[in-house]
């Protein structure tokens, strides 16, 4: 314990310099490791990178392209999860409060909201023209769109009392 004292005061990068190869054994507080992996997933113009926990849950994602990879500061994806851990830390300083929501209510507000993103995309795509613009908007809703149903899907499959997904039929297919 007097060892792990030495570190205080330090950044995460030099308290890790400090400890050597027993870093994997040592909690460095007031530093907080959350165990997981980074997953790399082609994709047809870059690859998604992914930070997930220990369960593969996701933290947070960003897609690197040849443009992008030299970029210091880009777009990054931040996921319930990592939100969830952020407000367990921020809520151990006080200065988080959590909404006390029903989960029935939530849940279906985040439904609601998923509804209209939905259909804000569909409305993207229909068009009176098709342009190369909407082809290539196309592209990248498809990509999008098959990621989150994965994520989704997968997530979902995992919920107790979760009734199987099933196929539509042919007469409600647009």
């Amino acid at each position: 314990m007097a060892h792990d004292q030495d570190l205080s005061g330090k950044t995460f990068d030099q308290q890790v310099h400090l400890a050597g190869k027993d870093i994997t054994t040592r909690d460095i507080s007031p530093n907080r490791r959350v165990p997981g992996e980074i997953v790399f997933e082609p994709l047809g113009t870059g690859v998604r990178v992914t930070a997930r926990d220990a369960e593969h849950r996701v933290l947070w994602g960003y897609v690197g392209a040849k443009e992008t990879v030299k970029q210091i500061h880009c777009l990054v994806a931040v996921y319930d999860t990592l939100q969830d851990l952020l407000a367990e830390e921020l809520e151990k300083s006080g200065l988080f409060k959590r909404e006390s929501a029903h989960s029935m209510s939530t849940a279906q507000a985040a439904l609601d909201r998923l509804e209209k993103t939905v259909k804000w995309l569909r409305d993207s795509l229909d068009v009176k023209k098709a342009s190369d613009a909407t082809a290539e908007r196309a592209t990248i809703i498809a990509r999008i769109v098959s990621d989150a149903d994965r994520q989704i899907t997968l997530e979902a499959g995992t919920l107790k009392g979760m009734k199987s997904k099933s196929e539509p039929s042919a007469g409600t297919l647009r």
